[in-house]
């Protein structure tokens, strides 16, 4: 069971906290935000069909099981949404396999690390992955051709095209005419989701399962879930409330900053997959009117209890522009005793006989009591214990809240206008044909700063 608690959102609970007043006269904002959302799902909002899709189950696993036939190691080339869902959801639940496979994820170009990676690898034992909805993003296909250079140089072209999977677009794109003029398998990121709501189509599922994450309960935990985001009572839906938490504190407490803290190391990557959730979903210049408006929340990763002894100390005395969503784990996979050792000192004697997991629980309690004496907005959710099931859960709760956050703001959450333009001057400095005058944008830019200089 995956819960939402809104409570440290009001007086008394949170020092200077709301009345409940304020969440009633959002209600009627957050009812037609949901109604909206319902009306387009299976149009052009399709993540949360994404669950009962059994016939992507079972095309990933044919996949993942033809791969590891002749591969152990599998490289996955992507950047976004197109790598971090699958970071996410491996590396959450890495700790449940019993033979993991392993994956390397190359999010980014720099030459060092894909270099390193490539001496390390046996190219014989290797398969990659190549993910782009669009199918013709600068950095994968640099990655790409890389990496397909280096298999046909070692085993051959035949052999190449046997270790290369391509995902993207159903009918478009570079990469999907590859696949086709060269006989590679490639598999759909379907039209109607997009890449940061991805985790739950072969973008996530295809490595989490080469790892061997068990992607049927991942699937079931997330259709479960799906039941309970799209009810229509507000108060039954976790959700909406969540959505409406995020909305209250910044409307009427001006904050603009959120936290997301979880306290468990699985869920570390998961953080850093909700930072560009809703960094990208929610962070627009313009409203869904054509209104300027310059919206959003900027959100932060953080962990329990590691950043209580670094960020912790900003949230509770810093700008008084936080709002902090703690995730608390109930059971951990493993107990783990303290020994009673050093009992005869005071510093240490408490300790011994506790668990670990005790000791942590105590941590978050603290840190909880310390955010809402500061006036700080705290959101609780709580997971019974970090398995496939809660984590499948877990990535659709995070992914309807946004959307229905983004509509309640009179925003769009399913686009990314404001970063078109530096993929165009990246390509035109690159000399992509028709991008001249984006790049003459930034050697315009340039010479101004020489100028200054």
């Amino acid at each position: 069971m995956i819960s939402v608690g809104i409570d440290g959102l009001f007086a008394p609970v949170l020092e200077q906290g709301l009345s409940r007043d304020a969440l009633a006269k959002l209600a009627p904002q957050l009812k037609t935000a949901h109604r909206e959302l319902m009306s387009r799902r299976g149009g052009d909002v399709g993540f949360y069909d994404l669950p009962s899709r059994n016939d992507l189950l079972r095309s990933v696993t044919n996949e993942v099981n033809r791969l590891r036939s002749i591969a152990d190691d599998l490289v996955v080339l992507g950047i976004g949404g197109s790598s971090m869902g699958g970071q996410a959801l491996t590396a959450a639940l890495r700790h449940t396999t019993e033979r993991p496979g392993r994956v390397h994820f190359v999010d980014n170009i720099d030459p060092d690390s894909v270099g390193m990676l490539l001496d390390r690898l046996d190219p014989s034992r290797s398969a990659v992955v190549v993910i782009s909805k669009s199918g013709g993003t600068v950095e994968t296909l640099a990655q790409l051709l890389v990496m397909r250079r280096w298999l046909r140089v070692t085993l051959g072209a035949g052999e190449a095209r046997s270790r290369m999977t391509f995902i993207t677009a159903k009918s478009s794109g570079l990469l999907r005419e590859v696949a086709d003029a060269e006989g590679i398998r490639a598999f759909e990121i379907p039209e109607n989701v997009g890449g940061r709501y991805s985790v739950l189509s072969p973008v996530g599922l295809l490595p989490a399962a080469f790892c061997g994450v068990d992607v049927r309960e991942v699937m079931q935990g997330a259709a479960d879930m799906v039941e309970r985001v799209t009810n229509d009572d507000p108060q039954q839906n976790p959700a909406t409330l969540m959505a409406a938490w995020a909305v209250l504190v910044e409307r009427e407490l001006s904050r603009r900053t959120l936290v997301m803290m979880p306290y468990a190391d699985s869920l570390r990557v998961v953080t850093s997959w909700f930072v560009q959730l809703w960094a990208e979903s929610l962070g627009k210049r313009l409203d869904r009117h054509g209104q300027v408006v310059n919206a959003g929340q900027t959100p932060v990763p953080a962990l329990g209890v590691t950043d209580q002894h670094a960020q912790l100390q900003l949230f509770i005395e810093g700008p008084k522009d936080k709002a902090v969503m703690l995730v608390k784990v109930k059971k951990f996979q493993r107990a783990l005793p303290v020994p009673d050792e050093l009992s005869d000192r005071e510093e240490a004697a408490f300790l011994g006989g506790r668990d670990l997991a005790e000791v942590l629980a105590a941590e978050l309690r603290a840190t909880r009591a310390m955010l809402l004496d500061a006036g700080v907005p705290v959101l609780d959710i709580g997971l019974d214990q970090v398995d496939a099931t809660h984590i499948g859960g877990l990535f659709v709760l995070l992914e309807a809240a946004c959307a229905c956050t983004g509509y309640t703001m009179g925003i769009n959450p399913f686009d990314e206008p404001g970063i078109e333009a530096g993929k165009r001057m990246a390509a035109g400095l690159l000399g992509r044909p028709g991008y001249e005058r984006d790049a003459d944008r930034v050697l315009t830019r340039e010479a101004v700063k020489n100028r200054v200089s």
